[in-house]
This record gives structure tokens, sequence and C-alpha cells, in this order.
């Protein structure tokens, strides 16, 4: 399914057979996931990490089709994570049609630098992918690589804390961040 989300997403840059699902709900996350209220990572990460994120940067490696990343330039939307391991995202980013928008609400798991995230899609299925992390706190920043294939074909997202958006930082292809231009 990854490699023909790349794929996709290369190509036309909308990924609309892939987000064409519908919209993701709390009700659709099981019962048992929606009680927990153990934080993902207790302790280790700063209370400021559980926060509301604006899209800024999202890369596509796809080396079958390119040697060089595609930056999905006019990626938007937000994604929050909750201190009890829920999530919300609404990603959208421009397509020749428009607008496309890609919503899931699940749970998400930290362990280390790994992160990963479950919801269910729109037949109740549940769907978990994800990748590593890192949260940069004087940078407002978190990065992560997802979807890492052994191909090296990998998705880089740079996020920054909601209303930082005018702080002057950094994406490397990588996911590392830096303060400044």
């Amino acid at each position: 399914m990854h490699r023909k989300f790349l794929a996709t997403a290369l190509l036309c840059a909308t990924a609309a057979l892939a987000f064409a699902q519908a919209k993701t709900t709390l009700k659709n996350v099981p019962a048992a996931a929606r009680r927990s209220a153990v934080p993902p990572m207790p302790g280790t990460l700063p209370t400021k990490f559980y926060t509301t994120y604006t899209y800024t940067v999202y890369l596509i490696y796809a080396p079958k089709y390119s040697p060089k990343p595609t930056n999905t330039r006019g990626v938007g939307g937000t994604l929050t994570l909750g201190p009890t391991g829920r999530y919300e995202k609404k990603l959208k980013f421009p397509g020749p049609y428009g607008t496309n928008h890609f919503d899931e609400v699940g749970r998400y798991t930290l362990k280390g630098k790994n992160i990963e995230f479950t919801y269910n899609d729109s037949k109740g299925k549940a769907v978990t992918y994800g990748g590593t992390f890192d949260y940069s706190e004087p940078a407002l920043a978190l990065t992560m690589v997802l979807n890492q294939e052994a191909d090296g074909g990998r998705e880089v997202f740079g996020l920054v804390v909601a209303g930082s958006e005018t702080v002057k930082r950094t994406f490397n292809d990588d996911g590392t961040v830096k303060m400044g231009n």
C-alpha cells in the first residue's frame, strides 16, 4: 500500500486514491483505546510536546521513480497529539483539481524515537503506520520520517507548534531541523 501511495503522490502530488477515504471519527476508535489515560511516553517528553502542530514540509522519497525527493509544496493542516495517546490529523495539500483533504482520528504510541499511528479506515479496518520522530523544544518543531521502506522510500514531515509559524527554521531532507534560514 505504501508503494502505491508514494507512487501516486509522486506522479500527481494529490494521492487522491489513497486519500479518498471517508473521514474517520472518534467513534471508530475502539472504546478501550478511547478510555486510555496513560500518556504515550510519560516523563520523557516535555509537556509542550503534547499540542497542536502545523504542517510546513512534506517530502516524498520514491527512489524507484526519482533519486531526488518530491516536495509537495502547499501542504498544510494540523496534527494534534494529546497527552493520553489520542491524535487528530487534518492534512491538506493542493492538487490539479483543487485542495485535497486527509483527516484521521486515532491513537498513537511512542517508544524511544519511534512513533506509531493507528486509526480505522472507512470500512472499520485498523490501519497502522509509523516511523521515527524528533522533537526540538527550542525550535518548537516536530519532524517525522514515516513509512520507511527497504529501498529508501519514505515520507518526511516538518511540523511546527501552531502559532509559531513565523519563527525562522529550516527542515533538512533527513528530517532534522535547525533555527534560522
